[in-house]
């Protein structure tokens, strides 16, 4: 679950709803008990969602007018992961995510998921309460495409009894060497 949130290299899967997404990866800090991955995005085709737009607080129309302006943070600080995005001429940032997940069972193949979202009002009083549902819907459909994904990677290391893949992506190996020494049980 971690990984899923920390690469975001995978919005190829999210496409239908968001449109052709191209991140980039912008760098990546790590210590003790954090791994912290920075990118940015450029649309390369479809447009953008009501979701985003309210996110952002403002339309973008074309797709030059999106490419690269904004940064998203995602952030494991075992165990929570923290996700925040910010745009040029904003202080503040737009939206923060905050998630932990809970483990279901002992060989923690099951998890329940809780969330926190906070995005910046909007100049129009009221409006984000109205769109708020528009805004849930649209998250847990992300969520529900994540969920699909990981359920067939989880299949997979199951049949497979492993995780035989080589992974090279820098991020998701200091986050994979995180949560082995952080997520270590305490014997009793």
């Amino acid at each position: 679950m971690h990984e899923n949130l920390m690469d975001m290299n995978h919005q190829v899967l999210h496409s239908r709803l968001v449109g052709k997404m191209k991140p980039r990866f912008l760098g990546m800090e790590h210590g003790d008990d954090f791994v912290e991955a920075r990118y940015t995005f450029a649309r390369t085709g479809g447009k953008q969602p009501l979701s985003e737009a309210l996110i952002y607080g403002q339309r973008r129309p074309d797709g030059r007018d999106f490419a690269y302006r904004d940064v998203m943070t995602i952030r494991t600080q075992y165990p929570y992961q923290i996700l925040r995005i910010e745009t040029q001429g904003i202080e503040e940032p737009v939206m923060e995510l905050w998630i932990s997940y809970v483990p279901q069972d002992r060989e923690e193949l099951t998890n329940r998921v809780f969330g926190l979202l906070s995005i910046k009002r909007l100049k129009v009083p009221f409006l984000l309460d109205l769109a708020w549902p528009i805004l849930v819907a649209f998250t847990e459909r992300v969520f529900f495409e994540d969920r699909e994904i990981v359920e067939l990677e989880q299949a997979a290391w199951k049949d497979l009894g492993g995780d035989h893949n080589q992974e090279v992506f820098p991020v998701i190996n200091q986050l994979r060497d995180l949560l082995r020494r952080c997520g270590q049980a305490e014997d009793p």
